[in-house]
């Protein structure tokens, strides 16, 4: 009785029909299965309340003859997001006969790395602008990755502002480029190029699609992005630390 109320107060609170994007947010992210039982919601709870603050942690309820699942969404032990559904589409979710099979569901805790980006020092290459540049374009990385694990509904926005400002740090990158007769410009413009056509092409796909989806189809170039920053940009960068007086 007390797994069903505690099953109850769960999935009837705040939930969401969204379950699949949240299973495409973990296509994207590093997973790690931490526990798996059959009908013991609270041992998994119980771990989950004693979880690292930074943590994110999925737990996933299946019910096999129901054909039905929730997913629970926390950052530490502070509930984030929930969301059940059918595993098909014209599959209904109903709370109280979910809850009742809850000892016959099986109950995975993951852990979750979603690809968030820690600044440090050795990020930064000395020359100030493009250090400032840097470290807001993947703070906004963060935010988006942020607010997709919320589900609040502003990720389009925050896609539109991210690859604004990535934009905007190309041409900077560009104009000093130019001003200083940058000697590998040639290439450096060509990964540019390259660059902005991805991104108008994310953007678009975003909007057709999906933010999640979009990502899911091209996250080899955020890596690609990032490889840029680290080895292309911070040869850019000692060269400016050389010659900007």
């Amino acid at each position: 009785m007390w797994a069903f109320k505690e099953c109850l107060g769960i999935v009837t609170h705040g939930v969401r029909n969204d379950i699949h994007s949240l299973q495409k947010l973990l296509d994207v992210s590093e997973v790690t299965i931490v526990d798996r039982v059959r009908g013991d919601l609270s041992r998994i709870l119980d771990k989950v309340s004693t979880a690292n603050p930074e943590d994110h942690y999925f737990v996933e309820i299946f019910n096999e003859k129901l054909k039905t699942r929730c997913m629970l969404v926390s950052e530490g032990k502070k509930l984030l997001r929930i969301a059940c559904g059918g595993l098909e589409s014209n599959t209904s979710f109903n709370p109280e006969e979910f809850c009742r099979s809850i000892g016959d569901s099986e109950i995975t805790l993951i852990k979750v790395v979603p690809p968030l980006f820690q600044w440090g020092n050795e990020m930064i290459y000395g020359f100030e602008p493009l250090d400032a540049q840097h470290e807001r374009i993947l703070r906004k990385w963060n935010e988006l990755i942020e607010e997709l694990i919320k589900g609040v509904g502003r990720e389009i926005m925050i896609v539109e502002n991210l690859i604004n400002d990535v934009l905007e740090h190309l041409k900077f990158e560009e104009d000093l480029m130019r001003k200083y007769k940058y000697p590998r410009a040639k290439q450096h413009f060509k990964d540019h190029e390259d660059f902005r056509n991805l991104l108008k092409h994310i953007l678009e796909r975003a909007k057709e699609i999906g933010v999640l989806d979009a990502l899911k189809e091209n996250i080899g170039f955020v890596y690609a992005y990032l490889a840029h920053l680290n080895s292309v940009d911070r040869e850019l960068a000692y060269f400016l630390r050389k010659n900007v007086f």
